[in-house]
C-alpha cells in the first residue's frame, strides 16, 4: 500500500522508453533491458577495446558492457548518472555487468578516479558506483586510496586523441606500492580514446602490478 503510494506520488519511469515501470524493474523496463546493445567483448580476447591498449603489456583484458551511439539506451543510462544525480544507476548497471566479469583473476577493483573539485560538484564518482555494484556482487574489495586525480581538465568530447592524451598527462599522482604483485580490475564509465585509463594504467605499471583488466561501461562502436 505504502509503495503504491509512492509511486503514485514520484512515478517510476522507464530512462529509455518513460513507460511506468511495474514493481521488478529497475531504470528499464523489461522490453528496453532486453535490447540493451550488450558487447561480446568478454568472449574476444583481442576485441577492439583491447587493442586500444596493447602497448602496455601489463594489461590482460579490456572489454565494455554496452555499445555506446548517440541517442541510444546506453547513452541515456550514462546522462542520467553523470548529468541528473540519478547515482544509482550505476550500482544496478554494474550488478548486470559482474557476470561477464566473473571469471576474471581479480585482488581488488580500482574505479577511475574523479578530480575531488568534480566529485564535489557531482557529489559521487560514477566509476566507483559503478565498481560497487560489481563489486557487491562478485565479493571484490574496492580501492579509491590507490591513485588520485590531481589535476582536472576540461571536457574532452571535441579533442583529437593525440590532444586527449597530452591534456591528461600527469592527472594523476603516483600509485602506492602495495600494487605491487596485485591484478586489478579498472572500472570506468565509457572508453573513447582509451587516453584517461591508459594514463591510469602507467601509474599502475610503474608500481609493479602483476596484471590489469580494463572494465568499461559503454564504448563507441
Amino acid at each position: 500500500m505504502i509503495h503504491d503510494l509512492i509511486t503514485l506520488i514520484f512515478p517510476r519511469n522507464c530512462v529509455h522508453c518513460h513507460r511506468p515501470l511495474i514493481t521488478q524493474e529497475n531504470h528499464l523496463c523489461i522490453s528496453c533491458k532486453l535490447d540493451l546493445p550488450i558487447t561480446q567483448d568478454h568472449e574476444i580476447q583481442e576485441n577492439d577495446l583491447f587493442r586500444k591498449f596493447a602497448f602496455l603489456p601489463a594489461i590482460k583484458s579490456a572489454q565494455a558492457y554496452l555499445y555506446f551511439h548517440h541517442g541510444g539506451v546506453a547513452q541515456k543510462l550514462l546522462h542520467h548518472l553523470k548529468y541528473r544525480g540519478k547515482e544509482e544507476i550505476g550500482y544496478q548497471l554494474g550488478l548486470w555487468y559482474s557476470d561477464s566479469l566473473k571469471h576474471l583473476d581479480i585482488d581488488f577493483i580500482l574505479p577511475v578516479p574523479l578530480h575531488p573539485k568534480k566529485q564535489k560538484k557531482r557529489g559521487y564518482n560514477q566509476s566507483l558506483s559503478i565498481a560497487e555494484g560489481i563489486g557487491g556482487e562478485l565479493g571484490l574489495e574496492i580501492r579509491t586510496d590507490i591513485v588520485q586525480r590531481v589535476k582536472s581538465t576540461a571536457s574532452q568530447t571535441k579533442k583529437s586523441k593525440v590532444e586527449r592524451w597530452k591534456a591528461i598527462e600527469n592527472v594523476y599522482s603516483s600509485a602506492h606500492s602495495d600494487v605491487s604483485g596485485k591484478n586489478v580490475l579498472v572500472v570506468d564509465d565509457v572508453v573513447t580514446t582509451g587516453a584517461t585509463v591508459g594514463m591510469l594504467c602507467d601509474r599502475l605499471v610503474d608500481q609493479g602490478v602483476a596484471g590489469i583488466h580494463i572494465a568499461s561501461l559503454a564504448r563507441g562502436k
